[in-house]
């Protein structure tokens, strides 16, 4: 992970691999100075590392980052921001960053540890599904608008579409003009602009590009306008507009009106945007067309049956290119790949769902609308329930890892992305849901097999544990027999004694099966109360031989105070067992190159600190050289001979420690040892 370090003087102390691939930066141009802004900024400013050093507070961090910073949940002092570096790659960075401070033994601060990670692709795909949300969203609520009593005559009914396209476009001003019976062009509504530039009734006056745009059939854009490149002059002199779009509404026979919007502050219309307004006008044209085919309609009562036929023919096909246009909508709705639900804000009653949806839940659509959103899962999620409650426009929720279920009952794993949006006049949530089933029991079967090739390694050991027990009841056997055939009598109190010790060994070894069933079992992420300490004494029931043999005497110092914390008892003894083997191996590593006799050092630790609960594992052994310290904890790295290690048991340790919102770091010195620290929060922090 890209880190760098500051003492407090702000000088760079530390400048990994990670961080120069990220920022192009070598460690040795920053190393020993105070340059490390340089590799974000282009001028000087303090990061976020410097803050933390001057103990500013969270003021000193909202006057250099605004509203993108927050306390880390996870580490005490710490705070976490994200944000956006044009000069970062190609294109840009967005990039997430931590910085905690880093104290003495007074507890003052004596520098600062930054790390960083990469988050542009996640944002990339999260402005894309934002862009689809966003595209749905204005369709559903420009079509509702159109369905309404819409009337050339009636100005409300153009004030209702054009407060549509102002609310989901960057525009502040937009025009309807139809052609009139002469061929001129009429205002038939006007918004955002001066009374003395354009009117309703009146006539477009001098606006060449209009009348292009009418003949031509085809849409215009003018981006960037100024005096010098405008195409028409009153843009600027008369109303001060920096961009403008000109798109004919067409019909069977032609061009018979123009929409203008326009933006008196954004000077450029995104790539969406001007897909969107095409299909917008599209849609208004077919609309308008409709009434007016209507109107004539009525005006030619009287008219020869022959001019009947063929209007209502052209109605005919009006509504045939209505229904085309909604079928498209259903099929842009129904073609997209994950499930997306339209519920009501309040209650999220489903009001609409998409063919993805049916296929992946298995209810029919009928039976979707008699349904609640809650009835598919997450009914007592108060995040979500929270969450909803306070949506905003232009806000994106998500929600991972949820639980919903399938008809039947049957359960999965899905992501949850909620919008606000309108749809019939009124305010409703949008939700898409992602099936992740396969990556959650990916994630499973890792930590099992990691379990496997624990049980593997520890195969030997656990067979002497059992062994010894075995013994002891082999030996008490044979002296029964032997007295038997001698014919001698067993006194009282010797046979009392010899039963007690078959009897406590028959439970020690079916303590030590039991012991491995557990942990062998495949285990969910649960979160139960237990004492941190249970699952460490219990790593001496598995591996106590294998350390015997290896002349290791571990070296506990537990404390029997400590709040409990919330997790997995199989997991967090896994996380022990893999600590405790690596450490093993590396004082047999040691062992190898020392020409003297020294003493092999296994120490468990756990304490309360900062209202955590803290656990360390320390050895003595070869140590971790500081190339390779930031990459113990990446998936199938190993240091160990082929066929001696999967790569998994750090990588899985990392994992399970974060599922229980807990933190590992690691502290190394090559030939002196190892020390790795696992702080978690304690169950009645996690309550409150």
């Amino acid at each position: 992970m890209p880190t760098f370090v500051i003492n407090k003087d702000h000088i760079v102390i530390h400048w990994n691999d990670a961080l120069e691939m990220l920022t192009g930066y070598p460690a040795d141009e920053v190393i020993g100075t105070k340059r490390q802004w340089t590799a974000f900024y282009s001028a000087e400013r303090p990061v976020m590392a410097d803050l933390i050093v001057d103990e500013t507070g969270e003021e000193g961090i909202k006057r250099y980052y605004g509203d993108k910073w927050r306390r880390s949940p996870l580490i005490e002092g710490a705070y976490e921001a994200e944000d956006f570096f044009p000069d970062k790659g190609e294109t840009g960075k967005w990039l997430f960053f931590t910085a905690a401070p880093i104290k003495g033994t007074e507890g003052g601060v004596t520098g600062s540890i930054e790390t960083l990670w990469d988050t542009t692709e996640s944002k990339q795909m999260q402005r894309e599904r934002e862009s689809r949300i966003h595209q749905l969203s204005t369709l559903l609520s420009i079509s509702t608008a159109l369905n309404t009593s819409l009337d050339i005559e009636d100005e409300e009914s153009f004030r209702t579409v054009t407060d549509q396209i102002i609310a989901n476009f960057d525009v502040d001003s937009v025009g309807i003009y139809l052609m009139e019976e002469n061929s001129d062009l009429r205002v038939a509504y006007s918004h955002g602009y001066s009374e003395s530039f354009y009117h309703k009734g009146g006539k477009v006056g001098p606006d060449s590009l209009m009348s292009a745009a009418l003949k031509k059939g085809k849409t215009a854009f003018f981006e960037d306008v100024t005096i010098v490149n405008t195409p028409y002059k009153e843009f600027v002199l008369k109303e001060g507009l920096k961009s403008v779009a000109y798109i004919p509404l067409i019909s069977k026979e032609g061009a018979f009106g123009v929409i203008r919007m326009s933006s008196h502050t954004s000077r450029r219309f995104s790539k969406e945007d001007k897909d969107l307004l095409k299909l917008i006008a599209n849609r208004i044209a077919i609309a308008v067309e409709n009434i007016r085919l209507h109107h004539q309609t009525k005006i030619s009562e009287q008219r020869m049956e022959l001019m009947v036929k063929e209007k209502t023919k052209e109605l005919e096909e009006s509504y045939r290119k209505l229904a085309i246009s909604e079928e498209r909508y259903r099929s842009t709705f129904d073609a997209d790949p994950n499930p997306i639900f339209l519920m009501s804000r309040r209650s999220l009653r489903l009001l609409d769902v998409n063919a993805t949806a049916v296929d992946c839940y298995g209810h029919a659509r009928d039976e979707f609308l008699k349904m609640s959103f809650w009835d598919l899962g997450g009914r007592n999620d108060p995040e979500m329930i929270d969450g909803l409650k306070h949506i905003s426009l232009d806000q994106l929720n998500f929600y991972p890892r949820r639980i919903h279920r399938r008809k039947g009952g049957d359960p999965f794993y899905v992501n949850i992305h909620f919008r606000l949006g309108r749809y019939l006049k009124r305010d409703i949530l949008i939700a898409t849901t992602t099936d992740v089933t396969e990556s959650v029991e990916r994630d499973v079967q890792l930590v099992q097999a990691g379990k496997m090739a624990t049980l593997g390694t520890m195969a030997a050991g656990m067979a002497h544990e059992i062994n010894q027990p075995l013994n002891v009841i082999q030996v008490c056997a044979d002296y029964f027999l032997k007295m038997v055939k001698r014919g001698e009598k067993i006194g009282r109190m010797e046979l009392n004694t010899m039963a007690d010790e078959i009897r406590s060994n028959v439970q020690r070894a079916a303590g030590i099966i039991k012991h491995m069933r557990d942990f062998a079992r495949q285990s969910e992420v649960v979160k139960n109360r237990l004492d941190i300490n249970d699952p460490i004494r219990d790593v001496f029931k598995i591996l106590g031989q294998q350390l015997r043999v290896h002349r290791i005497e571990p070296d506990l110092d537990l404390d029997d105070t400590l709040p409990p914390v919330l997790a997995d008892h199989n997991r967090l003894e896994q996380v022990f067992i893999n600590l405790v083997t690596n450490a093993m191996d590396a004082l047999d590593n040691k062992d190898k190159v020392m020409n003297r006799e020294w003493k092999r050092v296994l120490g468990i630790k756990s304490f309360s600190e900062d209202g955590k609960v803290v656990v360390t594992v320390s050895d003595n052994g070869t140590g971790i050289p500081k190339e390779i310290i930031d990459k113990i904890f990446d998936p199938f790295f190993t240091t160990k001979e082929i066929g001696k290690g999967t790569g998994l048991g750090m990588s899985i340790s990392y994992g399970i420690v974060r599922d229980f919102g807990g933190a590992i770091e690691v502290k190394s010195e090559v030939g002196k040892g190892t020390t790795f620290t696992l702080r978690f929060p304690g169950a009645v922090q996690v309550a409150g």
